[in-house]
């Protein structure tokens, strides 16, 4: 599983950089969304791992169409992500919308949440749409803020409900962790 962590990395990080580069070279409501999208980037190479991680153990369990659709599906998105990061490396507010629609692919086309099980093993869930709508709706939210912030339309308190709904994304997602880390 090295393997798959190096190479995510070595996709990730030059875009992870031209991010930084573009948050350096912004002001205002533009270097928010630049950290806000950092942030995605870091969040979204470590999914990347660990979606292909546990894709890689799962389909070594036996064949299940499922764990197939869900291994391109992943390997789909994280093409569409990197061209998103890449592209916001060079046009920040047109690659951020690029990222999001990336991540409603992803939540569309899915279908299952992989799972660790018993003993290494990966257990397979169904996970259609419905559970999705959230996260389906705030990436549709995030993609109108950021179309707003283009069309320089209340940028700035679009760009800091974005920043805003990355942290609570963080938060829920995160927070669990570093809290009982702390304890």
């Amino acid at each position: 599983m090295a393997g798959i962590t190096g190479i995510v990395l070595a996709l990730f990080f030059p875009a992870c950089v031209g991010i930084v580069i573009q948050a350096i070279q912004s002001e205002g409501s533009g270097r928010l969304l630049a950290v806000s999208l950092l942030l995605l980037c870091l969040d979204q190479a470590r999914m990347a791992v660990v979606d292909l991680t546990q894709a890689t153990a799962a389909r070594t369990q036996g064949y299940d169409p499922r764990v197939e659709r869900f291994h391109w599906v992943t390997v789909s998105t994280i093409g569409l992500e990197l061209i998103g990061f890449y592209g916001a490396a060079v046009w920040l507010g047109l690659g951020t919308i690029g990222v999001l629609l990336s991540q409603v692919w992803f939540h569309l086309l899915a279908g299952v949440q992989l799972l660790p099980g018993v003993e290494g093993k990966v257990r397979v869930q169904d996970f259609g749409i419905r559970p999705r709508l959230p996260i389906l709706a705030a990436d549709l939210v995030g993609i109108g803020l950021v179309s707003l912030w283009l069309a320089a339309v209340w940028s700035q308190v679009a760009i800091a409900i974005l920043f805003t709904l990355f942290l609570a994304y963080g938060l829920a997602k995160y927070g669990p962790v570093l809290f009982n880390q702390l304890k």
